[in-house]
């Protein structure tokens, strides 16, 4: 699509992806599985700039897969807001940058007593240098994309509250350099006028400055796309596969961390002012384990404003 220049979206302050009550490896600044790890081939001198805003509620307390009534009635949510720039400086090749930020929150009570953790700020930015290896061509229906990349701890990790340092899963950042690995497959059915996407992405974070080795965490989302109405709206069903392994303190696991969950994600994509494109979708839980007693998402909402430059 042939599209325009800047992108101004204002938004709530937010973060990149789910609390959990120990501090896993989505709290950290790829937790928003949207946006740029989803899309492919970019052409030669193309500029994507986009404003991705997620909500994620969580009301749900497991242990394992059974749900539970949580001892100490604890509540979270999150926002996260992802500004991101793509550029295609050369062929077959694109640079993502994403700048996260983040407001989450969490309550508890205990003894009798409720507590409120809150913090909000520039979370973990990461960058993404992508390859297409086959492009998108009239013969070939397949394409296929691959790219590394890193997350740097550029969100304040050290946030306190009356003098007491706020929990890791409420921090903006995580303090960790984390490398960052991804794939992309897409496929164009020849009889519909439809296709789907595979995107994978791979986040092996580092050690935080508590000397804590937060679990790789591994994301699919599988998106099929379909436009079979005569007006600029584009249904679009997606689901998404994330593990997330224990977290470590040296070599001993760290209880209660580490998760398999599948979501729903139905969305629409509307085009009423080219050269913008708006998306905006739910959230919905279908499947989670835990490993030990965990806050997991209950509900979740997000939407998407991206406009893309050809620059030469």
């Amino acid at each position: 699509m042939q599209c325009a220049v800047v992108l101004l979206f204002i938004c709530v302050l937010a973060t990149g992806g789910s609390i959990e009550v120990h501090c896993q490896s989505c709290c950290g600044g790829t937790g928003t599985f949207l946006g740029g790890t989803e899309r492919g081939f970019l052409p030669t001198g193309a500029l994507t700039a986009a404003a991705v805003y997620a909500y994620t509620a969580m009301n749900r307390t497991l242990d394992g897969s059974a749900l539970i009534t949580d001892p100490y009635r604890r509540r979270a949510w999150a926002h996260a807001l992802n500004l991101e720039a793509e550029l295609s400086p050369l062929a077959r090749w694109s640079v993502l940058i994403v700048l996260p930020l983040t407001d989450k929150a969490r309550q508890s009570v205990a003894g009798g007593t409720e507590y409120r953790f809150h913090a909000a700020g520039l979370s973990d930015a990461f960058g993404l240098i992508k390859y297409t290896v086959v492009p998108p061509s009239p013969i070939v229906p397949w394409t296929l994309a691959l790219g590394l990349g890193v997350k740097a701890p550029t969100g304040d990790y050290q946030r306190s509250d009356g003098g007491v340092e706020l929990p890791l899963d409420v921090q903006p950042g995580t303090s960790t350099w984390d490398a960052i690995g991804w794939g992309l497959v897409a496929y164009r059915f020849d009889n519909a006028d439809a296709s789907t996407t595979l995107s994978v992405l791979v986040r092996k974070p580092g050690m935080n400055a508590n000397g804590r080795t937060m679990g790789t965490d591994v994301q699919a989302l599988l998106v099929l796309t379909t436009s079979p109405f005569e007006v600029p709206l584009m249904p679009l069903l997606m689901s998404r596969i994330r593990w997330t392994a224990p977290d470590r303190i040296g070599e001993t696991l760290v209880s209660a961390t580490g998760t398999f969950r599948i979501e729903f994600l139905p969305a629409v994509a509307v085009m009423l002012w080219e050269p913008f494109v708006v998306r905006f979708g739910a959230q919905l839980p279908i499947y989670e384990r835990t490993n030990g007693v965990q806050l997991v998402p209950s509900w979740g909402m997000f939407g998407e404003l991206r406009t893309t430059l050809s620059l030469w």
